[in-house]
């Protein structure tokens, strides 16, 4: 007898609210600080403001929001000082998980991470710059994928969603995005044909590399959210 195929429950209406307002704050379609209304977000989902509630309540459980009583609902805000503090954490994390994941099966790794390399190239050609963020931030998941230690893996998703809200937030510039590409592809050359370390001191570089990036972005963002107080 053939197996009935299992049910999946439906999302719910939480579920959906969740995910649509984590990718609105991952994608920047909302600004780092900026002041989120339940009854906005309500009426832009189409749904009551109980599980818009819910939602942000989860959401706040991540770090991607900040509840102040008396005061409101915002989106999450790094101060420089904290951008330092995640990039240096993310640093430990994927050097580790590198390590790891070279040890564990370096050419499954290499075959997963050349795919990422191809398409990020020809995302890069066409000018999709929505994409490239999303490959970018693949590559290096790629890695934590790879990593055979669970603990790290855990450790990475403290940061995970916030490095991607980061990263969306980088200038459209072929400069940066083809240094980025070139970064990608040294690494990647170092894990198939190099001993651990030379790609994992590599891999670190890189994600130094994103510091000043990443800084930029959160002063830049920071405007965003007073400009739209005055402007309300």
């Amino acid at each position: 007898m053939i197996p009935a195929p299992k049910l999946e429950r439906p999302k719910s209406l939480t579920d959906l609210a969740e995910e649509r307002i984590r990718a609105a704050i991952v994608e920047g379609r909302h600004a780092l600080g900026e002041q989120l209304s339940e009854a906005a977000l309500a009426a832009e989902l189409g749904i009551s403001k109980t599980p818009v509630r819910e939602a942000l309540l989860r959401l706040r459980g991540d770090g991607l929001i900040d509840i102040q009583p008396q005061r409101g609902t915002f989106v999450f805000s790094l101060s420089p000082r904290e951008v330092e503090e995640i990039c240096l954490f993310r640093e430990w994390v994927e050097v580790a998980a590198l390590g790891s994941a070279m040890a564990a099966d370096r050419q499954a790794l290499v075959t997963d991470l050349e795919a990422n390399v191809a398409r990020m190239a020809q995302a890069h050609d066409a000018g999709d710059w929505r994409t490239i963020p999303v490959l970018d931030q693949a590559f290096h998941r790629i890695v934590i994928e790879h990593c055979a230690n669970p603990y790290l893996k855990q450790a990475y998703e403290l940061v995970a969603t916030k490095i991607a809200a980061l990263r969306a937030r980088l200038p459209e510039e072929n400069d940066r995005v083809g240094h980025c590409q070139e970064n990608h592809a040294a690494i990647v050359r170092l894990i198939r044909e190099a001993p651990a370390h030379e790609a994992q001191q590599v891999l670190a570089l890189h994600i130094r590399d994103t510091l000043d990036s990443y800084r930029s972005a959160v002063d830049g963002a920071a405007a965003a959210p007073d400009a739209r107080r005055r402007a309300a």
